[in-house]
């Protein structure tokens, strides 16, 4: 963004497809996924990005597995000690 507060044409493209890809379903009854969730937010950081906002990702929050992928891994180490594997 110009100091005059003026997108360039790359901005304004930038945001018409951000602006696209943050929008929701409205017709779905699910609870978005934590993906898609964290997808929404990501677009919208970059959005206050163009406009000059200064955005801080927690990486605690951005890093840290999702509940499903936590499980998923639970359930790998659990296998692989019932089958005596030792590298768990």
């Amino acid at each position: 963004m110009s100091d005059k507060g003026i997108l360039s044409n790359q901005e304004q493209d930038q945001l018409v497809k951000l602006f696209d890809d943050i929008k929701l379903d409205l017709t779905v009854t699910d609870f978005p996924t934590r993906t898609n969730r964290l997808e929404a937010v990501n677009n919208m950081a970059k959005v206050l990005k163009i406009h000059g906002w200064l955005v801080i990702e927690d990486p605690e929050i951005t890093e840290s597995p999702s509940k499903s992928q936590r499980e998923e891994t639970a359930e790998e180490i659990s296998s692989d000690k019932h089958q005596g594997r030792e590298n768990y």
